[in-house]
């Protein structure tokens, strides 16, 4: 096994598996900071090392990734939507090539939707392997691997319909083609959390595990997988995703759209405070 230090990512080579962990753990992995940047560079690595057969993404610590790092919130107050989508003020480094100002005015994607495509240009096969919290950002990142596997203590929630946003990240495309379109409006609609069971029971992961034999578990089954010939698996996830995620691009442009709209509204604005103020009650607490 070989170990690699990349700030907000760490990465350790177990044979042909990459294994991935997010490296936040003071603020639950929550998106900031290089975090997306790292996850991106990584990914490149293996796309380029023929070596690699298979990535395993999970989190460092207790959360696997809730979402958008609340603490961000307060320095978006008063900054125009299209701006926000295309800079790093919540989010932190995405590892895109920033925009000029013109280039804001016409993107059609958002540094999101744009970092999106750099993850989903991978065609080795990925799996999340979700330990705590999945949430918002958090959750729509499990959804851009193949198969998700999760520890007894997983909890997934889309989160977005809670502060006041449509979903990002091509969750509105993935999370119906997963686990079928009435119980994706279910999830989106109310932002219910599911438990490691219920997530199982309607598709969304494929295994639960006790929470120590999480990782040993992913990497059993990234093992399996790599004992395939190579070229053969990644054609496979190719024509799954041709089959199944085909218009990922102009879905992500349409999310871009209509998060847009709903940062620059005053009850998106309410939302996000009214969260960041629960959490930083939480925080505070004894």
């Amino acid at each position: 096994m070989t170990a690699q230090d990349n700030g907000d990512v760490l990465t350790e080579r177990h044979g042909a598996t990459l294994l991935v962990r997010l490296n936040r753990p003071q603020r639950h992995n929550a998106i900031g900071g290089t975090m997306l940047r790292d996850l991106a560079e990584a990914f490149d690595r293996a796309r380029s090392d023929d070596g690699v057969r298979v990535v395993v993404l999970t989190g460092t610590g207790k959360s696997f990734c809730v979402g958008a790092d609340v603490a961000d919130f307060d320095q978006v107050a008063g900054v125009a939507a299209r701006d926000m989508l295309a800079g790093e003020l919540i989010g932190g480094a995405k590892g895109v090539a920033e925009l000029s100002p013109d280039e804001r005015v016409v993107d059609e994607f958002g540094n999101a939707g744009r970092w999106v495509q750099r993850i989903w240009s991978l065609d080795k096969p990925v799996i999340a392997a979700v330990n705590g919290a999945a949430v918002g950002g958090g959750f729509a990142l499990t959804l851009l691997a193949d198969l998700r596997v999760a520890g007894g203590s997983a909890r997934f929630g889309t989160g977005f319909a809670a502060v006041g946003i449509a979903p990002e990240m091509g969750a509105s495309l993935l999370l119906p083609t997963i686990v079928g379109a009435a119980t994706a409006a279910e999830l989106l609609f109310t932002s219910r959390m599911l438990t490691a069971e219920q997530a199982r029971d309607i598709g969304l992961v494929s295994s639960v595990f006790d929470d120590d034999d999480l990782t040993d578990g992913a990497l059993e089954l990234a093992a399996r997988i790599a004992a395939n010939p190579p070229l053969g698996v990644r054609f496979a996830k190719r024509l799954l995703r041709r089959a199944t995620a085909a218009d990922l691009v102009g879905q992500l442009q349409a999310e871009h759209r209509a998060q847009s709209v709903l940062f620059d509204h005053p009850a998106t604005h309410e939302a996000m405070n009214a969260v960041a103020g629960r959490v930083q009650r939480r925080r505070e607490q004894p």
